[in-house]
């Protein structure tokens, strides 16, 4: 039998390993934030030339940028497969563009039976950003304050999350307390 295959788009809290340690398992850690700590800039057009900025273009240059640093931290052997994303509130720190090459860049990594699990921020409010997650019981969220809080926050409706979610579809979503809507996805 295959060990289960957990992706953790956060950092390695200890929960989450106390969780899965007594399991067959591996555990993937991105530690994502510090891949958006710095988004890409593309250079700015000279403004003195008197050519006409294609954003269409533009956009899809900043798509490919992002494209290419995801691709440097979901650098997986080409064979792997997660059973189970766990994105914590990932999304919340992604502008669209990020989030729709994050995604694209997963893709090749899920398959038909992988879940996932997310925290969607809907409206501002800084209460709810700069946490970390992790796993304390099967039913009990951890949660600490946490280290990225100069990572930008992008707050959207669900629908708008979902639709850039490759491979990803939202089955269930409950909002919290705190204003996040976490949900589950499963593959499409």
């Amino acid at each position: 039998m295959s060990p289960l295959m957990v992706l953790d788009v956060g950092f390695g809290v200890h929960e989450t390993v106390e969780h899965f340690g007594n399991r067959r398992c591996k555990l993937h850690f991105l530690g994502l934030p510090d891949a958006l700590r710095s988004p890409p800039v593309l250079p700015s057009p000279a403004q003195k030339t008197g050519k006409i900025v294609d954003e269409a273009a533009r956009q899809e240059n900043l798509l490919n940028a992002w494209r290419e640093r995801f691709r440097s931290v979901l650098d997986f052997p080409e064979d792997t497969r997660f059973d189970l994303c766990l994105f914590w509130d990932a999304f919340n720190y992604m502008d669209d563009l990020a989030l729709k090459a994050f995604f694209e860049v997963l893709h090749p990594y899920i398959r038909k039976e992988t879940l996932g699990h997310g925290l969607i921020q809907l409206k501002e409010d800084k209460q709810v950003t700069n946490r970390e997650y992790g796993i304390q019981a099967p039913d009990l969220l951890a949660m600490r304050p946490g280290h990225h809080s100069a990572l930008a926050c992008h707050p959207r409706p669900q629908a708008r999350v979902a639709a850039m979610l490759k491979g990803f579809a939202v089955s269930h979503g409950v909002l919290r307390r705190d204003g996040l809507l976490e949900v589950s996805l499963k593959t499409e």
